[in-house]
């Protein structure tokens, strides 16, 4: 939702990282005097790999609509007091925000406009990374009076402006889309540190294949105990990395909880009937074992079926030991563990596909990359609009390409209808933003995901 001032309008926090469009050349104010200026004072910051969350979800999209915020529109690097301000604002002005300190324009962006004489728009650097998001969401939108300084007059006061005085609560992160867990998963590989590492080994650790407290260091520790889980699942690879495959693989197998495996009792041998024996019965059919009759009769094909079960896994060496055609507890491990690998093996390529589907939803154009809102124009606000019409919210001769009214009420809507928002003062209602983009991308994908089931790949 806009934030409302009389003739102008402007973005809330969940819109405050704007874009950093260059600008080379700049009209100055006839002015050689420092003046007083009343300013909507909005924040961005610079992105860095391997954070934690990002505000439009992947450190991808973020540098897609961002840039990499490594300098500024004239050439500076990035730095505690640069500022973005609009065109009529030569770089080099100076510019005292009253409680705040002094800083200076090195920067443009492609929403940093003025609304008439009376109130400007800037954007204030709030440093790099997970704390420079975090202040810039803190800081969110404020109405500060400053005064400016015009390039080359005598009274230019120096730069004084720290940021150790705004707060960066990281905990304010926990309210912004995560990462797929499946893309980040994919982005593991020996030798790397970060999140994508910590993911895989807490993923490993939950289905009992790594021991340690995760580290987020993908080392020989963790690339042997994902090799041990790709044995498991009769997959091919030596644990150095993970590509969608093997993350579809992990993430159906941490999916079955251990509330969710079947039951198998132990102490069961020839001679023994009833339920617990049909359950066994089932379960090594299923694991292509036994192929009699589901009779709850342990018999001696049942036996034979049990015991090549264990020879096959290495539990006992032959038919003649003791153990042999007995379920006992560690025969009852590695039933339930084959059975657990064999629903892996069943499910995941219906998750890969679905999780191909969702990639290229999100990268092949349906929806856009930018956050929208009242005002904008282009391209991006007709695939917004050709979205909104595809489910019914809106009609044909709506897709303009400008963001109107009629454009944001069918947001509304939609918002409402997804539970993305609760009411229009809610944080980002009327926006199309990260929260709003991942319903859009749910939908989608389910629609092609039937289109998939009902006609076969050729949908896609």
């Amino acid at each position: 939702m806009y934030i409302e001032y009389e003739k102008f309008r402007i973005y809330p926090a969940a819109v405050i990282v704007t874009s950093m469009i260059g600008s080379l050349f700049s009209p100055v104010y006839a002015s050689d005097v420092p003046r007083t200026q009343d300013f909507v004072v909005t924040a961005y910051y610079s992105p860095l790999p391997g954070q934690s969350a990002y505000f439009r979800g992947t450190y991808e999209d973020e540098i897609t609509f961002n840039g990499q915020g490594i300098r500024g529109a004239d050439g500076t690097g990035v730095y505690t007091g640069m500022i973005a301000a609009p065109p009529s604002y030569a770089f080099g002005t100076r510019i005292e925000l009253e409680g705040f300190g002094v800083g200076t324009v090195h920067d443009r962006g492609g929403r940093i406009v003025e609304w008439g004489d009376d109130l400007h728009r800037i954007d204030l650097w709030m440093g790099k990374g997970e704390e420079g998001l975090a202040r810039a969401l803190a800081w969110g939108t404020r109405r500060v009076s400053g005064t400016v300084y015009p390039l080359g007059i005598e009274q230019m006061p120096q730069e004084k402006f720290s940021l150790d005085s705004l707060p960066a609560d990281k905990a304010i992160l926990a309210t912004l889309p995560k990462m797929d867990s499946f893309i980040l998963l994919t982005q593991a590989a020996f030798g790397d540190i970060g999140p994508a590492p910590r993911l895989l080994q807490s993923t490993l650790r939950e289905l009992g294949y790594f021991g340690e407290k995760p580290t987020g260091e993908f080392g020989p520790r963790t690339q042997a105990a994902l090799g041990n889980f790709l044995n498991d699942a009769g997959m091919e690879g030596d644990g150095s990395s993970v590509n969608d495959v093997i993350a579809a693989a992990l993430t159906v197998a941490v999916s079955i909880k251990s509330e969710n495996l079947p039951d198998l009792a132990i102490g069961l041998r020839r001679g023994h009937r009833g339920n617990s024996i049909r359950q066994a019965q089932k379960l090594l059919r299923f694991l292509g074992y036994y192929r009699g009759r589901t009779d709850g009769v342990f018999s001696s094909a049942f036996r034979d079926a049990v015991a090549e079960f264990q020879i096959r896994n290495g539990l006992v060496g032959s038919t003649a030991d003791t153990a042999a055609g007995r379920i006992g507890p560690v025969t009852q491990a590695e039933i339930l563990s084959a059975w657990k690998m064999k629903i892996v093996d069943l499910k995941s390529p219906a998750l890969l596909l679905r999780m191909r589907i969702a990639s290229g939803v999100q990268s092949g154009g349906w929806l856009p990359k930018k956050v929208l809102a009242m005002g904008d124009h282009g391209k991006d606000v007709k695939l917004l609009q050709s979205f909104l019409k595809e489910i019914g919210y809106l009609s044909f001769t709506d897709v303009t390409g400008t963001f109107g009214d009629r454009t944001r009420q069918a947001l509304l809507q939609y918002q409402f209808d997804s539970k993305v928002v609760s009411s229009e003062k809610s944080r980002g209602a009327g926006v199309f933003g990260p929260a709003t983009k991942a319903a859009a991308v749910k939908d989608i994908v389910a629609a092609r995901w039937e289109d998939v089931r009902a006609n076969g790949n050729a949908a896609l």
